[in-house]
């Protein structure tokens, strides 16, 4: 029997909420998103549309044309298949001539979009619960597209201001596509049953109750010590033996209250910095206005 392939995408942008978008769409009994390869390794993003790009900087993804049919082996019948990969929309060029040549013309396309200084404030502070980011925000935004240009095992998640550059990603999309439906991060949070509906009726599917009460991927928190970061997420003999001594959920809950213990809320971002950045979106932000035919004055503040 041939293998379905997805007929939508969830394409970014990353820290917008696609990953409680994901989670939500994955609980219609008509929609089927992969969360585990064959090998039941977690992969709610494949990246498989851009691993030419990719491949060597991210440590998980699907690199291969079986492995990512084999995604969708499992699905009993459900009308909408669908994968989220963030990285497909500021890598537009490259996915969009891959989503044509592997599944069509009629993908449905779904694109998550928060202000654009916010989000970069939000991916640094990711970033800096990892190893990736040891830098003031001011110190990062400036230097990372040299880092990301001289290192070429640097994360694209280090581009804070570059991937919040929507403009041109949008159209392209607008320009390939039929089918396109755009979500505020905002309106988002603020009437989530009634955006994800939205996307339903989009996907044609019928409307049905999911529990949106649990956010994921949610930031906002920062280290309070420099060595319990280095301990938990660098690479070093305890987490080694930790590794070998602990099967992966009692690791998976020791890590959890560890950070509940040695996390605090970050701090609020720098309003010298915050102007900066708002004079680097603002023309950006004016043409995205046109392009999705929203108000977004808000984000011009």
């Amino acid at each position: 029997m041939k293998s379905r392939l997805p007929n939508f995408l969830l394409v970014g942008a990353a820290k917008c909420g696609t990953s409680s978008l994901h989670n939500y769409l994955n609980q219609h009994s008509d929609i089927f998103m992969p969360t585990y390869n064959k090998k039941g390794m977690k992969v709610k993003e494949p990246r498989f549309l851009i691993k030419d790009l990719v491949q060597n900087r991210l440590p998980k993804g699907v690199w291969s044309w079986d492995e990512y049919q084999a995604l969708f082996n499992d699905v009993e019948g459900q009308k909408c298949l669908g994968e989220s990969t963030v990285l497909y929309l500021y890598f537009y060029e490259h996915a969009i001539k891959n989503i044509k040549k592997y599944l069509g013309e009629n993908v449905k396309i779904i694109i998550m979009l928060r202000n654009p200084i916010y989000r970069a404030y939000s991916a640094y502070s990711f970033a800096s619960r990892t190893m990736q980011e040891n830098q003031t925000f001011k110190n990062a935004i400036d230097s990372a597209y040299n880092r990301y240009e001289n290192d070429k095992s640097v994360s694209p998640m280090i581009l804070y201001k570059e991937l919040g550059k929507y403009s041109d990603m949008v159209e392209a999309y607008h320009k390939s596509f039929s089918h396109i439906h755009v979500v505020l991060y905002d309106d988002f949070v603020k009437n989530t049953k009634k955006e994800v509906k939205k996307v339903f009726d989009f996907l044609g599917v019928a409307d049905e109750e999911v529990d949106t009460k649990k956010a994921l991927n949610s930031g906002g928190k920062k280290w309070k010590s420099s060595f319990m970061k280095n301990l938990l997420m660098g690479n070093n003999l305890f987490k080694i033996i930790f590794k070998l001594l602990f099967p992966a959920k009692l690791r998976f809950l020791v890590k959890e209250t560890i950070k509940k213990i040695f996390m605090e809320k970050a701090d609020e971002m720098d309003n010298d910095v915050k102007n900066e950045l708002l004079h680097y979106f603002k023309a950006d932000i004016q043409k995205l206005e046109k392009l999705i035919n929203k108000n977004l004055s808000e984000w011009k503040k």
